[in-house]
């Protein structure tokens, strides 16, 4: 419905559910602002893990330099240990923005995977809405060429 447009507002729409038609040329536009502003952007490409879901926590927190990862042991993730981290990014940095493009590839087949991930990003969420700063989880449903540009991953072949 709304793409990214409020990824750099401190705002209880925090969860975004993207199809490819919710993505322009003028969505770069608020990936720099955010950017510029000092907010951690974190860009995974879901289809790099679509046989090792549970290795895409790790990847969040490797990515925005968060304390503890990995946050898993075998094929379980600690979610604990994930939202603690999470927290103690929301102390240090002016916001958060992950997004997971390809996400498609594994929210359904790994669906009790996923929730439970929302789950643990909501339960931490009120560490950073009460300072007012931005933090956003963004699933990209739908594959769209801009998001992957707009973040610096790598190129499609």
């Amino acid at each position: 419905m709304r793409g990214y447009s409020d990824i750099t507002r401190a705002t209880s729409s925090c969860l975004h559910f993207v199809d490819v038609a919710e993505v322009d040329d003028d969505d770069r536009d608020l990936f720099s602002e955010a950017i510029a502003h000092g907010a951690v952007v974190v860009y995974v490409d879901c289809s790099r893990f679509v046989d090792r879901h549970w290795l895409i926590p790790s990847e969040i927190g490797r990515l925005a330099n968060m304390d503890h990862p990995p946050y898993h042991n075998e094929q379980v993730v600690n979610w604990v240990r994930w939202l603690d981290d999470l927290i103690s990014l929301a102390h240090s940095r002016p916001s958060l923005v992950v997004v997971l493009d390809n996400a498609h590839l594994v929210f359904v087949p790994q669906l009790g995977f996923f929730t439970d991930m929302i789950e643990a990003f909501m339960i931490q969420f009120h560490h950073w809405s009460e300072r007012s700063k931005p933090c956003h989880l963004c699933f990209q449903l739908t594959p769209n060429k801009l998001v992957r540009e707009f973040l610096g991953g790598e190129p499609e072949v």
